[in-house]
């Protein structure tokens, strides 16, 4: 069946804002919140202030596995009690909104390879694991973390039966194992979920903590969204492979890294932040990012090609903090290393003492000047050093001056904090990351990088063709689906600018057609998106 429509019609909706190739949002500013006066998203959910929260007692301790269907109900309280509790393969687990989990010892909750977990909670009733100490004398680490292993791809030699870290693994009993072929897999939902006092130190040894969420080999049909975590002992993210989607993360006083990336993730996150604690950091070497291919700087496959948009990292430094007086273990607001392919866009970076950006190791500057790995359109304000190279002596970079000409490109670099023009990010209590009016972050955004996804997104939509390419007048555009679906016709401009839309568009299983005029664009290449729930097709559209 064909259908005609004119994209540039007098019907025609314009937005603000939209989602392109299936996931990321278009946003004209940078950093993780619109400016002032929009909302924040972090309010109602999110608590910067948990070690004085009131939680009821305990109601039901929780020692030994999941092993049938089971639901934990918002009017009890329930004790993770120095325990691995694990949600066995097949066995679903349903958290109800406003439930509190609290932990003591090791006690963490591990969704295994197979396993569902729904901790769906609500804005107003989010679900909450925390300490079990009480108001007052919670700490870092006094408890586990929640651990998801799923059946996607990552780039361990020890295969698709890979351990987990912190003693969770154990592939000869047949637990703690994530991995696979399938990054579709899913192991549930976790949206408006707080994970407060967690990552405990299982032994002395390196690899031997649990990060406050830990996602390994995790899929992209698992919904992870509007997750918080507070004074983990470790890492507050971390990813190990696999290929899940995230959108708005909070970091809050973590110890170690805040958002940390292995083995292979190829997921994307976007809308995230993090604030720290200038007293406390670990002594690893604490960071912002952290990114690595593998921990041997391998070029094992696949490859960490995780991608990061509007993301807002506030340092240890600003105008009263200065290195001096800061942890001396704080280091990078982005420490990307051993041959990581990571790519972060519409940023903001701020007051890290080393360096803003550190690009570490001969692999990880040639995926830099390969374009596997991009940093654009960011603001890095208040770093000691904007960006530094590990080595001057690098595959296509001689020198730091010439690193620096070719990142500034398309990056903005600021003498202090202040100058980036947040609303108040340092009260640590209630810290608020809007851009105040006349800040760099209102506009400058490109995310002419969602052309990367042309190849990935292709699901149900094949043989897309528009004609005539270049054009000037009347454009046709004509595609196969394998579903009927309602879908969203969007034309936007290399800047992420939505020119038109069709709200609704009915997509027919089979042969779809339709029209469009360009007359009275400007010359100049444009992207054609055609969206449903299910899939996401893009395409250049050139206009002379």
């Amino acid at each position: 069946m064909k259908k005609a429509l004119s994209l540039l019609a007098g019907a025609m909706v314009g937005i603000s804002a939209m989602a392109q190739n299936g996931f990321f949002e278009y946003t004209p500013y940078v950093g993780a919140f619109a400016p002032q006066p929009a909302t924040r998203w972090t309010d109602g959910w999110t608590n910067f202030d948990p070690q004085n929260a009131n939680y009821g007692a305990v109601t039901d301790v929780i020692t030994t596995n999941i092993t049938t269907n089971t639901t934990w109900t918002a009017d009890k309280v329930y004790l993770l009690s120095d325990a691995f509790v694990r949600i066995i393969p097949g066995v679903t687990l349903t958290i109800e909104p406003g439930t509190v989990i609290r932990g003591t010892g090791k006690g963490t909750l591990i969704v295994e390879r197979g396993a569902t977990l729904n901790a769906a909670g609500t804005a107003s009733n989010p679900i909450v694991f925390t300490s079990n100490a009480p108001a007052g004398s919670r700490n870092y680490g006094d408890w586990g973390g929640v651990v998801i292993l799923g059946a996607g791809t990552h780039n361990l030699a020890a295969g698709p039966n890979a351990e987990a870290e912190g003693g969770i693994g154990d592939a000869v009993g047949g637990v703690g194992i994530h991995g696979g072929t399938d990054n579709n897999d899913n192991s549930g939902v976790l949206t408006y979920v707080r994970i407060e006092f967690c990552g405990i130190a299982l032994t002395p040894n390196p690899n031997s903590e649990i990060n406050g969420l830990s996602m390994y080999s995790v899929g992209r049909g698992t919904t992870v969204s509007h997750i918080q975590v507070s004074y983990s002992g470790d890492d507050s993210f971390e990813w190990f492979g696999g290929a899940v989607d995230c959108r708005y993360l909070v970091a809050f006083r973590g110890w170690d890294d805040d958002f940390d990336t292995d083995n292979g993730f190829s997921g994307r996150v976007q809308f995230a932040c993090s604030v720290r604690d200038p007293q406390v950091a670990d002594q690893s070497g604490s960071n912002g990012f952290e990114s690595d291919n593998d921990a041997n700087g391998s070029s094992r496959t696949p490859k960490t090609k995780a991608v990061f948009s509007n993301v807002t990292v506030v340092g240890p430094m600003n105008a009263t903090i200065d290195v001096d007086s800061a942890n001396s273990n704080y280091k990078r607001a982005l420490h990307i290393r051993r041959n990581s392919g990571i790519k972060v866009f519409n940023s903001i970076f701020m007051g890290y003492p080393d360096a803003g950006f550190l690009l570490d190791a001969r692999k990880t500057a040639a995926n830099y000047c390969g374009d596997t790995l991009e940093f654009k359109a960011n603001i890095l304000g208040g770093c000691t050093n904007d960006l530094k190279l590990s080595s001057a002596d690098t595959l296509c970079i001689t020198n730091l001056a010439s690193f620096v000409t070719l990142a500034m490109g398309d990056n903005d670099t600021l003498n202090t904090s202040e100058a980036v023009m947040l609303v108040s990010p340092y009260t640590i209590g209630n810290p608020d990351l809007r851009p105040q009016g006349g800040s760099p972050a209102v506009n400058g955004s490109d995310f002419s990088f969602t052309e990367d996804f042309l190849a990935v997104e292709e699901n149900e939509v094949t043989n897309l063709s528009i004609y005539p390419n270049p054009a000037s007048s009347i454009v046709t555009v004509s595609f196969n689906a394998g579903a009927k679906a309602d879908a969203k016709i969007t034309l936007l401009d290399l800047a992420g600018k939505v020119v038109s839309v069709v709200p609704v568009y009915q997509v027919n299983n089979g042969v779809n057609q339709f029209t469009f005029d360009v007359t009275g664009l400007s010359s100049g290449i444009y992207m054609l998106n055609i969206q449903s729930a299910s899939f996401s097709k893009v395409e250049k559209v050139i206009v002379r």
